[in-house]
């Protein structure tokens, strides 16, 4: 099996432990950012990581003395988990019989309602501790594992502030906190409940925020009792680092291409982990899947894969990412026709001639927004592209007029997605701000953007 990284990341502790013969030996897997992807002809997918997730636990000594954990953006980001509403990655999680599973911001996607479900479906402990609705706790914050004797501890975190990416009637009561907070408590905690070894999995990366009480550098020299650091989020793997003062950092790539391969060798008498070695392992690209989905799985792959196949409309001609980009502003304006502009993160896209099928149209809009409204004067507007154009990374906003609404009046309605309207991740906070002043009058239609494109395909005679 080809690896990722050919160098070994390997930590030793300075401690005084029992003889190498006494230590426990254990093995943690991790995937991260799944995505649901079902792979391609020179990709890999989840029946290809499925199977090699398997053979190295059986190669590990089985399920007892392997700890396989998912940090996160496992439900939502292929045709196949969109179709779905996320059973296909629940279901992978499902059949291979996770220890964990901390959700990420994408897995929220489906709505509170879906998520709710999939709780209640899911065989794996969903491990959150920083995830609240209606101020209560979703679901248990840290978790004894035990595998072969060691009593692992695994603190589950998932993305730090999800009202950046959701916005809307079907994401309302969902809220999640920072990562310093909950520590502070839970720490104390597990350093009484004589574990062997703490496991922070979380849905971040290493240095993402700056923040201190989000960081997870900084966390981590916070909490040195922390021994490994598992994230997610960002898709930059890593092997293994020192992070903190001595915690360990392993990242798993996305999109099935890697998992993290961990052992560790634990002292169960003094409860310290002595020795911890990383890599990244590579997922063969193609090949037989020796594992096996269950039925429910491969009916679900079955149907969402005939679904991709179905024809939306024929293109007669190429679109081009300036037409595409305008006929999404024409697909909200008929969404909303009081509207009299639109803001949009503009597309590099270019759809090619002939039948174009459902799975063109999701890769097109890979995303579950939704269209959303909101009233907005000219210098509010102007506000928020200016500060769109300060912007230092890739995003830009565009701003097209509807010719068939004249602008009136003190405030005019504008068409926009429902990731824009929660200020774009993060980036557009001004936006993020009139969407909770009463007076902007923002509204969630309810119409995913998908859906709005779909039927202005078929309505336009030109796209044929």
């Amino acid at each position: 099996m080809k690896r990722i990284f050919t160098i070994l990341s390997i930590l030793f502790f300075s401690v005084l432990s029992a003889p190498a013969d006494e230590l426990k030996k254990i093995t943690i897997l991790q995937t991260a950012d799944i995505h649901s992807r079902t792979g391609t002809d020179v990709l890999p997918g989840i029946r290809q990581l499925a199977s090699a997730l398997d053979s190295e636990r059986k190669k590990a000594g089985g399920a007892g003395k392997c700890l396989l954990i998912d940090c996160g953006d496992v439900l939502q980001g292929s045709f196949a988990g969109s179709s779905s509403s996320g059973a296909v990655g629940l279901n992978f999680l499902n059949d291979l019989k996770y220890d964990a599973w901390i959700p990420g911001n994408h897995d929220f996607d489906f709505g509170t309602a879906r998520f709710l479900e999939i709780m209640k479906e899911s065989y794996s402990p969903i491990i959150a501790a920083n995830l609240y609705m209606d101020g209560k706790r979703l679901s248990v914050p840290w978790k004894i594992l035990v595998k072969d004797g060691v009593r692992i501890a695994v603190i589950g975190m998932t993305s730090p502030g999800l009202d950046r990416w959701h916005w809307g009637r079907s994401s309302y009561g969902i809220v999640a906190s920072d990562i310093s907070g909950p520590l502070d408590k839970i720490i104390p905690q597990v350093m009484e409940s004589n574990c062997d070894m703490i496991i922070l999995a979380v849905h971040q990366g290493l240095f993402q925020i700056d923040k201190d009480d989000l960081n997870l550098n900084m966390i981590a020299k916070k909490y040195p009792q922390i021994d490994i650091v598992l994230g997610a989020h960002s898709h930059q793997g890593a092997p293994g680092e020192i992070t903190g003062i001595s915690s360990w950092y392993v990242q798993a790539q996305p999109y099935c291409s890697s998992y993290s391969l961990i052992r560790a060798e634990v002292d169960t008498i003094k409860h310290k982990t002595v020795k911890i070695e990383s890599m990244l392992v590579g997922v063969p690209q193609s090949g037989p899947a020796s594992f096996k989905f269950s039925t429910k799985m491969e009916n679900l792959l079955s149907s969402t894969f005939q679904e991709s196949r179905k024809e939306v409309v024929i293109l007669k001609n190429e679109i081009t990412a300036d037409q595409l980009n305008k006929m999404t502003a024409e697909s909200y304006f008929m969404a909303s026709p009081k509207a009299v502009s639109t803001l949009l993160i503009p597309q590099e896209r270019i759809v090619n001639p002939g039948k174009f099928t459902e799975e063109d149209l999701y890769w097109t809009f890979p995303f579950e927004d939704t269209v959303c409204t909101i009233e907005l004067t000219d210098g509010e507007l102007q506000g928020i592209l200016d500060e769109a154009a300060k912007l230092k990374d890739e995003t830009k906003i565009e701003f097209i007029k509807n010719d068939r609404r004249p602008v009136s009046g003190n405030r005019n309605t504008v068409v926009l997605s429902s990731y824009l309207l929660a200020g774009a991740g993060g980036r557009i906070k001004t936006l993020a701000d009139f969407a909770k002043n009463p007076d902007c009058k923002a509204t969630d239609t309810g119409l995913a953007i998908r859906d709005a494109f779909r039927g202005y395909l078929k309505r336009n005679s030109a796209a044929r």
